[in-house]
C-alpha cells in the first residue's frame, strides 16, 4: 500500500526550527509513527516499543543522550518516565539550539504531566489527528484557511473535492489504515475486522492500562451511547440513568474518551449578556470509523438516510475546520451557540481572526429564512463576517454579512 503524504509534516519542520523538542500525541493509528518517518527520515529512530531500545533509554537516558548533537527521533516516548527530566537537561545545555528531539507518545495522561513538568517552554506540541480531506483524497489544501482575513476572496476558491467522495469520508471515517484497505481492496471485510480490533484494543489495551480501576464493561456502553449521540448536547443526567451510574462518574467517563483523543466536548459560548443560554456542552466523536463500526453502515446510503446523519455531517466538518485551523497553525477556542428559544449556531471559531460563527448544513442549497439565528448572532456580537458551509457547488456571499463556501471548497 502507499504511505499517504500528510500535511502536517510541513507544520512540524516549521516548528522544529523554532523549538529545541516538538512532541506528537493523539489516538492509537493515527499515523503518529510514519510521520516522524516522513518528517526525518535519515535521523536516528528509536521505538520505545522494542525491547532493544527501551533498555538502552530507560536504564540511563542522561548516558544514552550524551554527546548526542544532531536531531533525534524517539517513539512511544511516555513508556519512560525517567527520559523526560534527562532531555530537559541536554536541552538546557544549548538553549539556543533547536530541532533537537523529535518524540511521539499516544494517548496517555503522563505523558502531557511529564511534558508540563519537564520540559515547559522548551517543547511545541503537536496533535496528529486522523486524515484531512486533502491527504486521503490526494488533493493540494484549500486556500480557505488563508482567506479567513480576507472573506472577500473566497469568490476565488476552487473546488477542490467531488461532494460524493467527501460523504464516503463521512461515512468510513479517516483512519490512515483502514482507509487504504478500503481503497485497495475489493470488499471491506478487512476493513470491518480492522474495526472491531481497534475498538477491542483501544478498551482492553488503552483503557485498561492508563484506567485500571475503570468498569470496562460499562465504559464500553459509554462509548457506544457516544457514538450514537454524536454531534448532540450532552445530557449526563441521560446517560447515568442509562447506564446506572452517577453523573460524577459519566463526567470522568467523558474526561477519559477526550483525553484519549476519541471525542471533542465543544462548550457553549457564554459571552452573551443579553440571553438565556443552553449551559451545557456539545460533544462529538473526532472520527467516524466508531460511528459506522457501532451503527453498521456498509454505504453512503445508509449514512445518508440515518436519523442522526444532520449531526454527524456537521461534526465531519467541524473535525475537518480544525484539523485544517491547527496544521495553519491557526490556534483559537471553539464554541457552539444555543439559546432557550432554539436559536443555535454550530461552530465558532474565536482567535486571532476575531470571532466566526459557522453553520453547517447537510443540504446542497441554504435559504436566507434558515440564517436568522447566525445574522443576529453576527450583529449581537459584532462579527467581521459569517460562515455556511453546505453541498452546494457554488461560493458566493449570501448577505453582506454571511458566506457560502461549500464543504467541497474547504
Amino acid at each position: 500500500m502507499d504511505s499517504i503524504k500528510r500535511d502536517l509534516k510541513y507544520t512540524i519542520l516549521k516548528l522544529l526550527k523554532s523549538f529545541p523538542c516538538v512532541t506528537l500525541i493523539g489516538a492509537r493509528q493515527v499515523g503518529k509513527s510514519t510521520l516522524l518517518r516522513q518528517v526525518a527520515p535519515d535521523a536516528p529512530f528509536y521505538d520505545l516499543e522494542q525491547n532493544s531500545h527501551f533498555e538502552m533509554i530507560d536504564g540511563d537516558p542522561e548516558l544514552f543522550l550524551k554527546n548526542k548533537d544532531e536531531l533525534i527521533v524517539i517513539d512511544e516516548a511516555q513508556l519512560s518516565g525517567s527520559l523526560f527530566s534527562a532531555l530537559r537537561v541536554k536541552i538546557d545545555e544549548n538553549r539556543k539550539k533547536n530541532s533537537q528531539f523529535l518524540i511521539s507518545g499516544s494517548s496517555s495522561p503522563e505523558l502531557l504531566k511529564n511534558i508540563s513538568e519537564s520540559l515547559a517552554g522548551r517543547v511545541a506540541i503537536v496533535e496528529v489527528p486522523t486524515l484531512s480531506w486533502s491527504e486521503a483524497l490526494g488533493k493540494k489544501k484549500s486556500e480557505f484557511y488563508h482567506l479567513l482575513e480576507k472573506p472577500e476572496k473566497f469568490c476565488n476558491l476552487k473546488l477542490n473535492y467531488d461532494g460524493h467522495d467527501l460523504l464516503k469520508l463521512c461515512t468510513y471515517g479517516l483512519y490512515p489504515e483502514p482507509f487504504l484497505k478500503l481503497k485497495y481492496e475489493e470488499d471491506s471485510t478487512t476493513y470491518n475486522v480492522w474495526q472491531n480490533s481497534y475498538f477491542r484494543t483501544y478498551i482492553d489495551r488503552d483503557v485498561r492500562s492508563l484506567f485500571p480501576k475503570l468498569n470496562l464493561e460499562t465504559y464500553k456502553r459509554f462509548i457506544k451511547m457516544l457514538s450514537m449521540s454524536s454531534g448532540e448536547i450532552l445530557n449526563y443526567a441521560s446517560y447515568a440513568k442509562s447506564l446506572d451510574i452517577s453523573e460524577p462518574s459519566i463526567k470522568n467517563y467523558m474526561e477519559i474518551a477526550s483525553g484519549t483523543f476519541i471525542w471533542r466536548n465543544i462548550p457553549v459560548y457564554s459571552n452573551s449578556m443579553k440571553k438565556r443560554l443552553i449551559k451545557s456542552p456539545k460533544g462529538q466523536m473526532r472520527d467516524n470509523i466508531l460511528i459506522n463500526f457501532i451503527l453498521k453502515f456498509n454505504s453512503v446510503e445508509d449514512l445518508m438516510s440515518h436519523p442522526n446523519f444532520g449531526n454527524i455531517w456537521e461534526s465531519f466538518v467541524i473535525e475537518q475546520l480544525v484539523k485544517n485551523l491547527e496544521s495553519n497553525l491557526i490556534y483559537g477556542s471553539y464554541y457552539y451557540y444555543r439559546t432557550h428559544d432554539g436559536a443555535e449556531v454550530d461552530f465558532i471559531l474565536e482567535s486571532k481572526l476575531g470571532l466566526i460563527p459557522i453553520e453547517i448544513k447537510s443540504g446542497s442549497s441554504t435559504k436566507k429564512s434558515q440564517l436568522k439565528s447566525l445574522s443576529n448572532f453576527i450583529k449581537e456580537h459584532n462579527c467581521p463576517y459569517g460562515i455556511v458551509i453546505n453541498l452546494s457547488e457554488e461560493v458566493y456571499q449570501i448577505t453582506e454579512s454571511i458566506y457560502q463556501v461549500p464543504a467541497s471548497f474547504i
